[in-house]
């Protein structure tokens, strides 16, 4: 018997204690549910609002381009980037999806720039968006004079020419142009830089040369 005693008052025991650990959790578990969820900034509704909310962009001849999800469309077809749409109106893209230039019918109206994100006028400009740029290659050294075989560096921009496209310096010798032992590559930012080094005493006569292209020239003193 008191065997027996003893055990039920063992569970009588771990029974209280659970209903108490209960009790003291459910509180707790209820405060939890109760609390509200936290909530987005303000800055951070507008702009998902703003981004779900189409764009209108009237580019003129009652022609209407909606943008929706920074697509715009045309006649009901997204116009995708670097795509021209010649329909009695003019449309193209920009590649990066950015900007949207249009034309309406006139050979002297110029081409409108609009910002797609925004639907707002960038401006306008003369030539055609897809107009290939002439080639052209600019010269600048970093010393005009200079002692014999000091080295001195020759800059430039490059125009309508490709990144990895070599760029030679070239050097006018008895009125014929020759090709120096001196040349770089174009860069994806459209620049190159090369160093030099002169040992033609005097007034040294340089441009530079890519392909068909070459620079004005430029003039180097040698000491």
């Amino acid at each position: 018997m008191r065997t027996t005693t003893h055990r039920r008052s063992a569970l009588r025991t771990a029974t209280i204690s659970i209903l108490a650990g209960s009790a003291l959790l459910a509180p707790a578990a209820a405060a939890l549910a109760a609390a509200p969820a936290p909530e987005r900034p303000a800055a951070v509704r507008t702009a998902a609002v703003a981004a779900a909310k189409p764009v209108k962009i009237d580019v003129g001849a009652g022609v209407l381009i909606t943008v929706k999800g920074g697509k715009p469309y045309y006649d009901g077809k997204v116009v995708k980037p670097g795509q021209t749409v010649n329909d009695g109106i003019y449309l193209h893209l920009s590649a990066d999806g950015k900007r949207l230039y249009s034309k309406t019918q006139g050979g002297g109206t110029p081409y409108a720039i609009w910002d797609v994100r925004t639907g707002k006028s960038l401006g306008t400009q003369k030539n055609s968006p897809t107009a290939k740029a002439k080639a052209a290659l600019t010269a600048k050294p970093s010393a005009t004079s200079v002692k014999a075989w000091q080295e001195l560096r020759v800059s430039g921009k490059a125009t309508g020419i490709k990144s990895g496209s070599t760029v030679t310096l070239q050097q006018k010798q008895r009125g014929t142009w020759k090709s120096l032992p001196a040349s770089t590559t174009v860069n994806k930012s459209s620049a190159y830089s090369l160093r030099v080094k002169l040992g033609l005493k005097g007034t040294n006569d340089l441009r530079v040369k890519s392909g068909a292209t070459v620079s004005p020239v430029f003039h180097v003193t040698v000491r």
